[in-house]
């Protein structure tokens, strides 16, 4: 995945959970293709999950009256490498 801005190590880490890799096969000329395509809703569910994720642990981390936004914004960009 080519991106002007580095991509964290966990959104790859999701992006190569979520690549399925396809092949198909001509039986009359015994030839196959392969390749591999990213499965868009995989990728967005697997990615939604990680942030409750993220939120769930940060809110039983920190004293409940010190989350707001803000907190949850940078608990999210630490854990995905995005400061």
């Amino acid at each position: 995945m080519q991106t002007t801005v580095p991509t964290s190590q966990r959104v790859r880490a999701l992006i190569t959970q979520a690549t399925e890799f396809k092949q198909t096969s001509d039986n009359c000329s015994g030839q196959s293709e392969s390749w591999s395509e990213l499965n868009f809703d995989k990728f967005a569910q697997m990615f939604v999950d990680e942030c409750v994720s993220v939120i769930e642990q940060h809110c039983l981390r920190v004293d409940p009256r010190s989350i707001n936004c803000q907190s949850l914004k940078v608990a999210l960009r630490a854990h995905f490498g995005t400061q």
